[in-house]
Order: structure tokens, then sequence, then C-alpha cells
């Protein structure tokens, strides 16, 4: 499900997220030589409702943009029906961990077995004296995976590979050259979900959604000003000098949305005995006018708006000023392309 998880191959390769609200898309250009990725194409298209019909056909608009005669996309799931845990297991070869597994995982994965796919990707050797490794485990409903598929066949392509948004979005951090070994942490505000992941030394050690996001900001707004939720929405981006007001109805949504981002914080701080000493903020919410500063002032933080469209060459023909705007959508999508 991801293996090779940072590991990038030449090529044209697809990543499309099917998220909540919209469908997102990205091809990219690998350099066989150089290894150079540049971005060639993107699309973000939004859902008229979430009834299949109109999540297929935003696909079939979407897939419009590809390029490639093949029709294979990487794509990925997220939400209740995916399970993610870290466990520790003795030092082994990894078919051993294999066989292992199959004995072990039950305690971990609160579905039955028959219905879910896993996988695991073996993360590191722990600093300790029994020589114990740390282990990601990720299991997925086969339902859901199965969904995706036929979504993808109605429409005319075929799935590569089938990745976690999570890790996705810690893919394309990999474009940010790593110089610091502390503790770090990625917020992705979606439209529904928040989601949270820590690294180390570049290696993800904790992850978890909370179900705050974009929507529930608007629907703040919404009742805040007694506007409609499409005026809304573009309040959030364009809000002119009604700025101060804007904050002051949202606050209460972000307030909440930051003591369990605290609370994810607090966890992962007694896991390392370190703090986290940086947050990259991404996802559609993060084109909300000075969220990183209300962030960074609630949590005491240093908060930064992360956008990996912005550190990808791109091809001439693409539009600035409209990746700007929607860069921060594509996170999800560029991480899925890089994966080869």
């Amino acid at each position: 499900m991801f293996k090779n998880i940072f590991k990038i191959k030449p090529g044209l390769i697809v990543g499309m997220d099917i998220g909540n609200s919209s469908v997102k898309i990205v091809q990219l250009r690998v350099q066989h030589l150089s290894g150079a990725k540049e971005l060639i194409s993107f699309n973000v298209v939004p859902f008229k409702s979430n009834e299949r019909s109109d999540i297929l056909q935003a696909i079939r608009t979407v897939a419009k943009n590809i390029q490639n005669s093949s029709k294979l996309v990487n794509i990925s799931v997220s939400g209740q029906a995916v399970i993610v845990r870290y466990i520790q297991m003795p030092k082994m070869a990894r078919q051993d961990i294999e066989k292992a597994l199959q004995f072990e995982v039950g305690k971990y994965i609160p579905f039955n077995l028959n219905e879910v796919n896993y996988d695991f990707q073996i993360l590191d050797e722990l600093k300790s004296p029994d020589k114990k490794i740390q282990i990601l485990l990720v299991a997925v409903k086969k339902e859901i995976i199965e969904e995706r598929i036929q979504l993808l066949s109605d429409a005319g392509l075929i799935p590569n590979l089938i990745d976690v948004d999570s890790f996705a979005i810690i893919n394309s951090f990999q474009l940010i050259p790593q110089e610091n070994n502390f503790p770090i942490a990625i917020l992705d505000i979606g439209a529904d979900i928040t989601s949270i992941m820590a690294l180390k030394e570049n290696m993800p050690f904790f992850n978890r959604d909370v179900h705050i996001g974009g929507k529930h900001l608007t629907e703040a707004i919404v009742n805040g000003f007694e506007i409609s939720p499409k005026v809304a929405e573009e309040f959030k981006i364009h809000p002119k000098e009604k700025y101060g007001e804007l904050v002051n109805v949202v606050r209460p949504v972000l307030s909440r949305l930051c003591v369990e981002i605290q609370s994810s914080f607090s966890y992962c701080e007694a896991q390392i005995s370190q703090p986290i000493q940086k947050v990259f903020l991404t996802g559609g919410t993060a084109k909300f006018k000075g969220i990183d500063k209300i962030l960074s002032s609630i949590l005491d933080a240093d908060v930064q708006i992360w956008d990996p469209a912005q550190i990808l060459q791109r091809d001439d023909s693409l539009s600035k000023e409209q990746l700007e705007e929607m860069g921060p959508l594509l996170t999800v999508s560029i991480g899925l392309a890089l994966r080869g």
C-alpha cells in the first residue's frame, strides 16, 4: 500500500486526491537522469454534492487533463476506515515480520481481519538495549478500496497504487530540504477533517485525524454574518476591512481545533521527550487569510504556511497566479505523484 514511501521514479506520473469536497489532480514529469521534478498540469474540481454520480463527474472532468495514455493514476484513502498504528517489534528480517504480523495484527486493528487489507513499513531501529524496531502498520477496509477502484474504472482510469492521505502529505514534505533534526508537525486542514502528523529526523511517528475543518469555519461565518455559504467561502480568503470581525467569529472554532492539536503535541512530546518546534500548515483552509498567525498565537508556536506546489519546477504554460491560488489544495496529489 505504501512501499517505497519516499522513492521517486522517472516518467510522467499522475496523482489524484479524491477529497471530501473536490477532486484534485497533478501531473509531474520526473527526468530520468537528473531526477528533477516538473509540474506540467493541475486542476481542482469541486463536487456539486457527495452523491456518487457527482463525484464521478468531477473525476471525469479532471481526467481530461491526463496526458498519460496508460490512464494510470495514484490515489489515496482516508477517514475512519483507515487505521494507522506505530508499533515496536524485535529486530528481524522483513519476511519474518510478515509472518509475525499474521498472528499479531489483530491486536492493533479494530476490524475483522477478513474485511481489511493491511501493509507495513519498517521505519527505524530504536535506540534501546533490546534493539527493537519501529513499524508503521496501516489497515484499510476492503470496501473503501473497492469503491475507489470502481470509481476510477467508471471514469476510464486505472489505479497504479493506493496510499493513505497522511503519508502522501508526508511524501510531498520531502521536497523541503531537511537541515534540522528537531521534531516538526504538519497540519492539513481540509473541508471536514484536520490531519495532524509529527515527524522527527524526517520520519513519521504520529498521526491523528480531528473532525474539525474548513466547513466548520464556513458555518461560523454564515451564522455570524448572516451570509450564504458561497459568500462565506470567498469571505474567508478576501475579508477586506472586516478581517477583525472575521477573526472574532471563527476564533471559537479554531480554539476547539487548537485544544485537539495541543493534546496531540503533548502526547508526541511525552513519546520522544522533545517539544514540537515548528508547525507547517497546508490544505485548502491554509488559504484562509492570516490563519497561520491566528494559530501561532493560540498554540504559542512557530506556524508557517507550506505549499509544495511552489517548490516544484513548473511548465512555462502554467499560470503562476492560478497555482498560487490552488497550491495548498494540491499537497496530497503532489505527494501521490511523487510516489512514482
